[in-house]
C-alpha cells in the first residue's frame, strides 16, 4: 500500500477486493485508518468493529490468562482475535473453525493468518466441528455469523451444551450477539435462559450498544 493510500484510508475506505461464496455472497477487503479490514454486506468480519469489541471484553472479563492453554474459535473470520489473545497468552494454542473457504482465502492474502504463532486454521462448519472433536478448551470464543445473522442451530440447547463439554474444568465460553433490530433483541431473554440451564454462571455483559455478550463459566 503506497503512502497516499495510506494516508486516504484514514479518510475513507478503500476498496481492495471484492469477492462472493456460497456462504457469503458479498465480502470486501477494504484499506481502512492504515490496515486491512474484512466485511459482508453489513457486518464486519475482521479487525476494525469486531476487533474494538473483543479489545473492551478481554480488557474486562476476568481472565485468568495462564490457565488458558488452548482456545477455540467458532467462526474465525480474518482471525481479528488471535493478536489480542497473545498480547496475554502467547504461549497459547488456538484452533480456528471457518465455514467459508473464500474467507480463508482472504485471511492468507491479506491478513497473513497462515503465519498466525500457535495457530491452526480448520475450513469446518463451526456446529459440526464441536460435535465431533474430542478436544478439549479452557476458552472457547463463539462468532458464528452469515452476515449478521447468527445460525438458529449455534443458539440451541444441543449447541450449548456442546460448549460446556468441551470446555476445562475451570473453562470460559463467550458468545458475541449483534443486536440489529427489536426482533433479535427480543431474543435475548430466550438464549440467556438456554445458557443458564446448562452453565451454573453465566453473566450477560453490554461492551457496545449494538449488541450483547454471554460470558459462561464452567464451575
Amino acid at each position: 500500500m503506497n503512502r497516499i493510500n495510506k494516508l486516504l484510508s484514514y479518510i475513507y475506505p478503500i476498496s481492495i477486493e471484492t469477492a462472493g461464496s456460497e456462504i457469503n455472497p458479498f465480502l470486501e477487503v477494504v484499506y481502512q485508518n492504515g490496515k486491512y479490514v474484512l466485511n459482508s454486506s453489513n457486518a464486519n468480519y475482521s479487525y476494525s468493529g469486531l476487533y474494538d469489541l473483543f479489545k473492551l471484553i478481554f480488557e474486562n472479563v476476568k481472565i485468568d490468562w495462564n490457565k488458558v492453554n488452548n482456545v477455540l474459535i467458532l467462526g474465525f473470520g480474518a482471525g481479528c482475535v488471535v493478536p489480542l489473545i497473545h498480547k496475554y497468552n502467547s504461549n497459547c494454542k488456538i484452533t480456528g473453525v471457518e465455514i467459508d473457504k473464500k474467507i480463508i482465502e482472504l485471511g492468507h492474502e491479506y491478513f497473513n493468518t497462515d503465519k498466525l504463532q500457535n495457530t491452526d486454521i480448520v475450513h469446518d462448519d463451526a456446529i459440526d466441528y464441536i460435535n465431533k472433536t474430542s478436544k478439549v478448551f479452557d476458552l472457547i470464543i463463539v462468532d458464528i455469523y452469515i452476515d449478521r445473522v447468527v445460525p438458529s442451530d449455534v443458539e440451541s440447547i444441543e449447541f450449548i451444551r456442546n460448549l460446556h463439554e468441551h470446555l476445562s474444568s475451570e473453562g470460559i465460553a463467550i458468545s458475541n450477539k449483534l443486536i440489529f433490530n427489536k426482533d433479535i433483541k427480543e431474543q435475548i431473554p430466550r438464549i440467556l435462559d438456554l445458557y443458564k440451564k446448562v452453565f451454573t454462571d453465566v453473566e450477560l455483559l453490554t461492551f457496545m450498544e449494538t449488541g450483547k455478550i454471554f460470558v459462561a463459566r464452567k464451575r
